[in-house]
């Protein structure tokens, strides 16, 4: 199924794209070689070249921490360059359902979490 400029899988797949461009000098190798780059850039942790083909090709929505996490170390980038930058008041809502469903502790530490990621800002 092809994705429209304004499919969230678009925005992120252009963004990928141009962070390759950027680090292969325009010259932007295949996706087992990506998989491999960063697997060498990231002490042996990976993305599957499968997974890299769909976020290049708009089919990949949202990315796990862990993804975002490799990704921002691979390109030297922060890991809010893999997050657009507004959110829908749909995703709110979604994650504000998600947090409902935890207990006072998890709260507790995602507002910990959230107050040293920015602090750093």
């Amino acid at each position: 199924m092809a994705k429209t400029d304004d499919h969230p899988g678009a925005w992120l797949g252009a963004t990928i794209r141009g962070f390759l461009n950027e680090r292969y000098g325009g010259k932007v190798p295949g996706v087992r070689r990506i998989s491999a780059d960063i697997k060498a850039a990231c002490d042996g942790e990976t993305i599957s070249h499968g997974h890299i083909h769909n976020i290049l090709a708009g089919e990949a929505d949202n990315l796990t921490d862990r993804t975002r996490t490799l990704l921002a170390r691979f390109f030297g980038k922060p890991i809010t360059a893999f997050l657009p930058e507004e959110e829908s008041d749909d995703t709110v809502r979604a994650l504000a359902a998600r947090f409902a469903t935890l207990d006072d502790k998890q709260v507790a530490a995602i507002k910990q979490a959230i107050e040293i990621v920015t602090r750093g800002q």
